[in-house]
């Protein structure tokens, strides 16, 4: 695992940019993995986003079935005993 430290570059690198280049690349090189992660979690993310959306549509849905039964005097209220 490559140590990334973004304040560092190597001693007179303006003398050799060849070293320079390396450092660059060994850093973007050690990223990549962390940022190729974070895209699948994101994808992840979405699509748990997605499902919980649909369920609490489907939610809202019976909720108002449910109101307009009541309101209609249909709906099905179970009871324990009878009052007959």
């Amino acid at each position: 695992m490559n140590t990334i430290r973004p304040g560092t570059l190597p001693r007179l690198w303006w003398l050799n940019p060849w070293g320079t280049a390396k450092t660059l690349h060994q850093a973007v090189t050690a990223l990549k993995p962390y940022a190729d992660r974070i895209d699948d979690l994101i994808d992840i993310q979405s699509r748990v986003i997605d499902r919980q959306s649909a369920e609490i549509r489907t939610l809202q849905l019976r909720i108002a079935d449910q109101n307009d039964a009541i309101i209609r005097g249909v709906a099905i209220t179970p009871d324990a005993k009878s009052y007959e």
